[in-house]
């Protein structure tokens, strides 16, 4: 029911990214470039948490750092095409018990220019692909500064591994400003939401459960490329 609904809403969030084409003006500006930033991840971890505090482990925080990037090409008003992807991981610890979470995603980068100068530009879009998701749950029998028995015998540690592969898209409202004519910043506010997805387990005896979450994200970037004038002259 849950991906259902989100297909639906992907599907609305699309078509009103791409409305603006429908009747659109001539192209002002041509813009082409690409870079990478930093920014947060923040999905709904509460099944997550509740499956690892059950395992014995510290539940998450509920924001991921992200780092990621990617490059497009387009015209103002008008489609712009490209790619983009990017990864967010989190970590607890409770004592000898070390829980990690990670995703990453990549996909095919379509939006539309509403509007802007030589100097800034506002797009909506999506970003349509497929990405991967992991928990590992580690026990170390002894403290790691340690890393020895009681005997002399190295221990190692157990390890519970859960992964997910799955399909998503990500309607977004990205904002680029140039601070020089071959270089500038985005700030890129975005909204996951997982279309369907294959869970499996290398190793553990609880089945976790569903790894590829919905959720918003923010990005910063640096940008390398330029917004230029149709008319200016090359």
């Amino acid at each position: 029911m849950v991906h259902a609904r989100s297909q639906w809403l992907a599907a609305v969030l699309i078509a009103v990214a791409l409305a603006g084409a429908v009747g659109a003006s001539e192209p002002e500006y041509i813009i082409g470039g690409g870079g990478a930033g930093f920014g947060l991840s923040m999905p709904d971890l509460a099944e997550i948490n509740e499956f690892v505090d059950g395992a014995g482990f510290a539940p998450f925080g509920d924001r991921m750092m992200l780092i990621g990037g990617g490059g497009r090409g387009g015209f103002v008003p008008g489609p712009m095409f490209g790619g983009a992807g990017w990864g967010a991981w989190i970590e607890s610890r409770r004592g000898n018990f070390h829980a990690e979470y990670g995703v990453g995603l990549g996909g095919f980068d379509m939006g539309y220019g509403i509007g802007g100068t030589e100097r800034s530009v506002l797009t909506i879009g999506a970003v349509v692909g497929g990405g991967g998701a992991e928990v590992v749950l580690t026990e170390d029998p002894v403290p790691t500064n340690q890393g020895i028995g009681s005997r002399g015998v190295v221990v190692e540690p157990t390890r519970q591994v859960y992964d997910s592969a799955f399909a998503f898209v990500a309607p977004y409202l990205d904002v680029q400003i140039q601070l020089l004519d071959w270089m500038g910043f985005a700030v890129r506010a975005g909204y996951v939401l997982p279309l369907f997805e294959l869970n499996g387990q290398d190793q553990g005896p609880l089945y976790a459960p569903a790894l590829a979450l919905a959720g918003p994200y923010v990005r910063v970037s640096v940008v390398f490329g330029a917004i230029t004038a149709v008319d200016a002259e090359i």
